[in-house]
């Protein structure tokens, strides 16, 4: 059976719309773990051989979290720095190699404005390279991103806390069928073959 693991960073989740909803629905199902960083973690001081432990485990990796300054947030730069050391994520003795990586991502601004000559200047695959580089380098498989436009909400202006909503449930969907597609996948190719 394939085993997912939810990394989730989010400075405050409880007050997250899009997020909470994400981590909720992808919570109950089978044989997947949501490791709430802000939750575990709130002074970040990592519990790293905890952390490793459950990558271990996994067998598809997802970063859950909303873009903050075209990146990840500080407790998921944290967590990566400590978590992924010599010897465990990279090096001839990389126990993450074969892994799946997903990043799953939130962003408050629309899709157009991520685009050369759009008020970011970069696309969101651009801004991901980092974390496609770091898959690279530690031997996990770097999976095409699901990243969801248009998602945080103020007061007064263009999104409704609704079409949060709405989008942030959208999100899940697609995040739940992958993984079950994924799980699937696993399933066929462990199975013994007919002789």
């Amino acid at each position: 059976m394939m085993k997912t693991l939810m990394i989730l960073a989010h400075s405050n989740i409880q007050n997250s719309l899009a997020n909470k909803i994400i981590a909720e629905q992808i919570s109950p199902l089978a044989d997947t773990e949501v490791r709430n960083l802000g939750q575990l973690y709130p002074d970040f001081q990592i519990d790293i051989a905890a952390e490793q432990q459950a990558l271990l485990q996994a067998d598809l990796i997802i970063f859950q979290y909303p873009f903050h300054w075209y990146s990840v947030p500080g407790i998921l730069k944290e967590w990566m720095d400590r978590v992924f050391l010599f010897g465990f994520a990279y090096g001839p003795d990389s126990q993450l190699r074969g892994k799946e990586l997903l990043v799953s991502t939130t962003i408050g601004g629309p899709l157009n404005s991520y685009a050369a000559g759009g008020h970011n200047h970069f696309t969101t695959q651009e801004l991901l390279r980092p974390l496609e580089q770091s898959a690279n380098f530690t031997g996990m498989i770097f999976q095409p991103p699901l990243i969801s436009h248009d998602m945080v909400y103020k007061a007064g202006g263009d999104n409704s806390r609704e079409d949060i909503m709405q989008r942030a449930h959208e999100h899940a969907g697609q995040l739940r069928r992958l993984i079950q597609q994924k799980s699937a996948t696993f399933i066929q190719k462990d199975a013994p073959s007919a002789a």
